[in-house]
């Protein structure tokens, strides 16, 4: 029988997809590597085609194209800064916050670290008020205790979470926003799944922890 996600009634906050738009999801293309690696990449297209990135705050289509890869996180709190604050940036403004925060770390050769959870945790608390509370070792059927309204989950998943019937997927890599455990279901929204499964998706326990890297940052909103 096939795991599929489903969609859930649920919209208390809102799916943000980290390519600009949730139609520009279908076109992403998640692949493993030699090194049994995953590779998340949106191809280049041809600009009439390419998404609005100066809507979102990028300075260039390449911009665009090399840090909507790494943006999850910062999809994820945008919706939470749209679901609880008045506050909205774009995703290159939050990006320019999160790099000057050290949030992610670009090396010589180009590779970014990152979204680094501490001084995520740090920035956010201090600029938004959210409360945080680092998750580690302990894997959802355990941590959806403290998921509740107002409080949430972003969990580190593999990628390939948006084939949910994918075998021996790679634990982490990728983020997303769990809001909502109940009756053996994982709800979230996945800032990379395809436009049919990326808002308010939902997944058995047993499933998304297949994908689940037991990690990730419990956070709440301000009082």
């Amino acid at each position: 029988m096939s795991t599929s996600t489903f969609p859930s009634s649920d919209r208390r906050l809102r799916c943000i997809s980290q390519w600009g738009c949730l139609e520009r999801n279908d076109e992403v293309v998640v692949r493993r590597t030699d090194l049994s690696g995953l590779e998340v990449f949106l191809p280049r297209t041809d600009p009439p085609r390419l998404h609005d990135w100066a809507s979102d705050g990028y300075r260039s289509s390449e911009e665009y194209l090399f840090w909507s890869r790494k943006v999850c996180g910062l999809a994820c709190l945008q919706s939470l800064l749209h679901g609880w604050t008045d506050v909205r940036l774009t995703m290159g403004e939050l990006l320019a916050l999160a790099l000057d925060r050290d949030c992610y770390v670009v090396e010589p050769s180009g590779k970014v670290r990152g979204l680094i959870y501490r001084p995520f945790m740090a920035w956010i608390s201090s600029q938004f008020g959210f409360h945080c509370e680092l998750v580690e070792r302990t894997p959802v059927h355990v941590s959806h205790r403290e998921i509740r309204p107002g409080q949430v989950l972003i969990a580190s998943v593999s990628p390939e979470i948006r084939d949910p019937d994918t075998r021996a997927p790679q634990r982490g890599g990728h983020l997303v926003l769990v809001y909502a455990v109940e009756d053996g279901v994982v709800r979230f929204h996945n800032p990379s799944g395809y436009s049919h499964n990326s808002d308010s998706a939902s997944l058995p326990v047993d499933v998304f922890e297949r994908f689940h890297a037991d990690r990730g940052i419990l956070i709440r909103a301000a009082s």
